[in-house]
């Protein structure tokens, strides 16, 4: 008899652990669904896969022509780059020029070879207008980079053209 009652209590108590863990499965929180899936594979043979650069544009110079009693008259700027001027399937290479006034691209310039490309630009009083005040004294800075996109650039070469009154005194450097 005390065997019986014992078998009873064991399995009451088993039916009890086996209905609450049933409760618990079913009230236990589940993860979120999400649309996330892992089972779509790429397959390739091997190899590696490296970032490319951009080449730096080299050899920027400036050169300052002087007129009548050493007045600025017009300042040359080349340089080399590895790029072309106009888009193709790489990157491109802009000249910009900045004052205290405002920046903008250069634009007629010209170029020689196939890569790597060197370029010139002559820029006069006329065509700096816009940029400087030649009249008042000016500082400008004109930037060469090469670019890919509209987020990826080079590093910058740079050189600064400065006048006193009256276009006196220009140096570029």
């Amino acid at each position: 008899m005390i065997a019986a009652k014992r078998s009873r209590l064991r399995r009451a108590v088993l039916a009890a652990l086996v209905v609450a863990g049933c409760a618990a499965a079913l009230l236990w929180p589940r993860p979120a669904m999400t649309d996330a899936s892992y089972t779509d594979g790429e397959y390739a043979a091997s190899g590696t896969v490296t970032a490319a650069t951009l080449s730096n544009p080299s050899n920027m110079t400036c050169t300052v022509t002087k007129g009548v009693a050493g007045i600025f008259a017009s300042v040359t700027i080349g340089w080399q780059s590895a790029y072309p001027l106009t888009a193709t399937v790489g990157g491109i290479t802009v000249l910009t020029a900045s004052s205290s006034v405002k920046t903008s691209t250069v634009t007629g310039i010209s170029s020689s070879g196939t890569g790597p490309y060197t370029y010139s630009v002559t820029l006069d009083q006329t065509l700096l207008l816009s940029l400087v005040t030649n009249l008042l004294g000016s500082t400008t800075t004109f930037t060469v980079v090469n670019a890919a996109g509209t987020n990826w650039t080079s590093a910058s070469l740079t050189k600064t053209l400065t006048m006193s009154v009256a276009g006196l005194n220009a140096k570029c450097v």
